[in-house]
């Protein structure tokens, strides 16, 4: 018996596991979009309710981001460098982030009735549009200065190699979220999703949604498939 290939063959297996269970958790995710009802806020209710709920974004106060410098009620960025590390097939990037960070300030959505997202409820998740990704190789760039790896002769005639990006949500855009809302003092309070309850605040339309999660649900049950597959060939070809 070829060991390392009765070993393989186990590993695909329990990645065709993996695979299946995030195909599994997409599949349930879609069906909480199905059946979420769409949420009227103006109603008087009492409570806490799980449903869908679209507007505008508005805020009393705002941010600033830091790379694309736009108003924003929420960002979130980050700052990966890339080094080069030599292996068999010549060299390969290797990226690690600097810094990161992340800001928001109570705002709310406006539609059928008034949403608020703030530290009352938790943050749900955010999905928000990028307002910066950018490639940086010019060492004379203000956003790379405090992490170039060094500032003498040597250090400026190496090309530096950074990847900045920035996602944030801006007052004004459409938004479209789903998950819990609860009454906190007489305000309708956007709450994160409590055990496998999906919660989401997106850029992206519910048909985007609903799409997405469809298309990666198959793409993971077919790449289950494969792996199982591949995974009980290996396993078969090692006792040969």
């Amino acid at each position: 018996m070829n060991v390392a290939q009765f070993i393989s063959g186990l590993l695909l297996i329990v990645l065709s596991a993996g695979f299946y269970f995030a195909s599994r958790s997409r599949k349930a995710h879609a069906g909480q979009l199905s059946q979420a009802q769409a949420l009227n806020l103006q109603q008087a209710m009492q409570g806490r309710f799980y449903g869908k709920f679209q507007g505008s974004i508005v805020a009393d106060q705002q941010l600033t981001t830091p790379y694309s410098v736009r108003p924003a009620v929420a960002w979130s960025a980050h700052l990966e460098r890339g080094t080069e590390v030599p292996d068999d097939d010549g060299s390969t990037t290797k990226w690690e982030t600097v810094w990161s960070q992340s800001a928001s300030t109570p705002f709310r959505l406006k539609g059928a009735g008034e949403l608020w997202f703030d530290e009352r409820g938790g943050m749900p998740q955010l999905d928000a549009p990028s307002t910066f990704d950018q490639n940086i190789h010019d060492i004379t760039n203000p956003i790379i200065m405090p992490y170039l790896p060094g500032r003498g002769f040597l250090g400026r005639l190496s090309k530096p190699n950074f990847h900045a990006v920035e996602t944030s949500f801006a007052p004004g855009s459409q938004a479209f979220f789903i998950g819990p809302v609860e009454a906190v003092n007489g305000f309708w309070v956007a709450r994160a999703g409590q055990d496998k309850e999906y919660s989401v605040l997106t850029w992206k339309s519910e048909q985007q949604v609903r799409s997405r999660m469809s298309r990666a649900g198959t793409i993971w049950w077919v790449l289950s498939l494969l792996a199982f597959a591949a995974g009980v060939l290996a396993i078969i070809v090692s006792f040969n």
